[in-house]
């Protein structure tokens, strides 16, 4: 229903969607928003006992949950019968996504067929499809947490965003590079189109909307930044209260010039697609803060042991508490970070780390006109890549990019055609994109694929800036 109604609202003209803005988002988004929205007042000056109290009973009925639903779980059942959950799952093996992707069938719910759900597929930075599916009611969910991070730097739903994201941007070749979305109260702008020509455009838009708050990419939000500064324009005439960076991690050179251009903090936060860990900083400082009632937060060593030492540098490893369809249990992100002490100057007393390494090199994609492209703005959700392996972007000629697939003996034309047509719908006319079937797609040392290769010279970016800068993937 999620997929259905998102479908329905993207094809309807603006005047017919601007009505929404006029009904509370609270209801619009349903009991499950609500809910979460609920609970926060509840954690934020929670002592250490009282939180690890609330996990161990909601950890507790998602083991006892698995082990009666999903197959890879029932054999601990007695385990989980026996000891206390921060105990008993400590018996649980670890996953990662192939796991899944080897055998996806013992990883469902035994009633997954009658649970209202949708599927998620994403590449993430490996540009190894994985599939997997949330319940339907998640996207409220995800977005009832979100909003209580962002309640942190003053955010309320009635507040006014720009948003510089990948999505569609169907006017893009009439010159038109944003577009309205009320249900979000906010303002989209295509993160393809950014450059010296079009930058001037962009603020006008932006000073026309007077958003309070800024949110998309911190790639693209940088950029505009740096041409601020470069041409000296006065901070004072925009009066953002904060921005919201999304899907990339900041580098301190993004986040200076950021907070310089727009007079206003940088607020990032740590998520990933599987919805198992989500932690995001607080009003004194830059570490990250998990959300206790999001999931469970493990720490572990190269050898699978939870660290429990302050300092100490470890996987992180999640664990659902609201997702039934498919519920990840012990689920590695591929993510390092150093692990921090609970208690932080603003009060709270959630889990903490910082530090975050794994997913982290990536370059720019340069488009035609020599807009800098985040290769997180190419994401791609849906089945156009069922019968690609994997994938990866190639690009030596600014406003031309290839997209190599190493495919499965079942793709054909309509495959093709599926991929040519989202990519069209994405980047419009600022990336000519060439797909090209290849045999093999060859792994780095550490079995791991890279996902853009980026030959074009480092001096041709904008701005002088390197196209290298330090980045983590999330949803």
């Amino acid at each position: 229903m999620f997929t259905l109604f998102r479908k329905l609202y993207e094809s309807l003209p603006d005047v017919a969607k601007m009505p929404i803005n006029w009904i509370p988002f609270r209801w619009i988004a349903g009991r499950h928003y609500r809910d979460t929205m609920a609970r926060a007042a509840c954690f934020e000056s929670t002592s250490r006992k009282e939180i690890l109290s609330y996990q161990e009973n909601v950890l507790g009925r998602m083991l006892t949950y698995a082990c009666d639903q999903v197959p890879a779980y029932r054999p601990l059942r007695s385990t989980v019968e026996r000891l206390r959950a921060l105990e008993a799952i400590k018996a649980f093996p670890f996953i990662d996504k192939k796991d899944i992707q080897q055998d996806p069938q013992r990883y469902l719910s035994r009633d997954f067929r009658h649970m209202p759900h949708y599927e998620v597929t994403t590449g993430g930075t490996s540009g190894n499809q994985f599939t997997f599916y949330l319940d339907d009611h998640s996207h409220a969910v995800e977005m009832g947490f979100m909003h209580r991070q962002w309640m942190r730097v003053g955010y309320t739903t009635r507040c006014r965003k720009a948003t510089f994201r990948g999505v569609n941007f169907p006017a893009a070749t009439r010159g038109k590079y944003w577009q309205i979305n009320p249900i979000y109260n906010e303002l989209q702008f295509s993160p393809f189109h950014m450059n010296d020509r079009t930058l001037p455009d962009y603020l006008d838009r932006i000073r026309a909307w007077r958003p309070q708050y800024l949110h998309g990419y911190p790639s693209a939000l940088s950029l505009l930044a740096r041409w601020i500064l470069a041409e000296r324009i006065s901070k004072e005439s925009l009066q953002i209260r904060a921005v919201l960076l999304a899907s990339e991690a900041v580098s301190p050179e993004q986040r200076i010039s950021i907070e310089t251009a727009f007079s206003a903090r940088a607020f990032s936060w740590y998520g990933h697609s599987e919805r198992l860990i989500l932690a995001g900083e607080c009003e004194k400082t830059t570490t990250y803060h998990h959300i206790p009632d999001y999931g469970l937060l493990e720490i572990v060593d190269d050898k699978g042991n939870v660290l429990t030492e302050n300092g100490a540098v470890g996987e992180l490893v999640g664990t659902t508490f609201w997702n039934r369809c498919q519920p990840l249990i012990r689920y590695r992100t591929e993510d390092r970070a150093r692990k921090l002490d609970p208690s932080c100057q603003c009060g709270r007393n959630f889990d903490r780390f910082d530090e975050v390494e794994g997913r982290w090199k990536q370059e720019y994609v340069i488009g035609i006109q020599g807009s800098k492209i985040s290769p997180a703005a190419l994401n791609m959700h849906g089945p156009m890549f069922n019968n690609v392996v994997r994938y990866q972007y190639y690009q030596k000629q600014a406003g031309v990019l290839e997209l190599r697939v190493m495919t499965r003996p079942e793709f054909g034309p309509s495959d093709m055609e599926s991929l040519e047509q989202a990519y069209r719908n994405k980047v419009g006319d600022e990336l000519s994109i060439i797909i090209r079937p290849v045999d093999d797609i060859p792994l780095t040392a550490r079995g791991k694929l890279k996902r853009l290769i980026q030959e074009i010279p480092t001096g041709n970016m904008a701005y002088g800036e390197s196209s290298e800068v330090h980045e983590r993937s999330v949803p």
